[in-house]
């Protein structure tokens, strides 16, 4: 594991924040920052950005803390760094997951996207009324994400054995400050 994070300096809403990175892929920092609690939507093309309560729980999790060059110069012999930001998602819809009618007014997706979303939805309704989902598109990428912030982690019903789905389609599951996100990311 190569997962890097620098000290936390930058002042944004009233805190400081680092940078987490993988030194070796995207995989492992998707893996390794979803673990944390971070969904795929603060994903910032290279890194994520984490505050100083988050920094220090990706320490005790492994992280090995670095200073900032030492951290792009990881980035740079990955071939993992990018210049410049992300284009911010831009929401297509995001609407209470309660209303049928209006899950079944989402933009067309994958068909097994709708299936395992249609199934998440089925399971997270039984446990909460608070249930959101969201269609999301940047770049080359769009997003598909339910979200409530009533759970506080994944029990084992709802471990719906979400995993790749294709070669273009991946699953992401994290528990964090904001609630607990199902996120399907489609490469277009």
């Amino acid at each position: 594991m190569a997962i890097l994070v620098d000290d936390a300096i930058w002042p944004w809403r009233g805190m400081r924040w680092a940078h987490l990175v993988s030194g070796h892929s995207h995989d492992e920092l998707h893996e390794f920052a979803h673990r944390l609690g971070m969904p795929y939507l603060a994903f910032q093309g290279d890194h994520y950005d984490i505050h100083t309560e988050m920094r220090a729980r990706a320490i005790e999790a492994g992280a090995m803390a670095v200073p900032g060059r030492q951290l792009v110069v990881a980035l740079r012999e990955a071939g993992l760094r990018r210049r410049g930001g992300l284009p911010p998602w831009r929401w297509h819809r995001r609407i209470d997951a309660r209303r049928v009618d209006a899950v079944d007014a989402l933009p067309p997706m994958p068909r097994q996207v709708r299936r395992e979303l249609d199934v998440a939805l089925d399971v997270l309704r039984e446990v909460t009324d608070d249930v959101e989902v969201g269609w999301a598109s940047r770049s080359s990428e769009e997003l598909v994400v339910v979200s409530s912030p009533d759970l506080v982690e994944l029990g084992p019903d709802l471990d719906l054995g979400l995993g790749r789905l294709d070669t273009t389609t991946t699953t992401h599951r994290s528990r964090g400050e904001r609630g607990t996100f199902i996120e399907w990311v489609t490469l277009t």
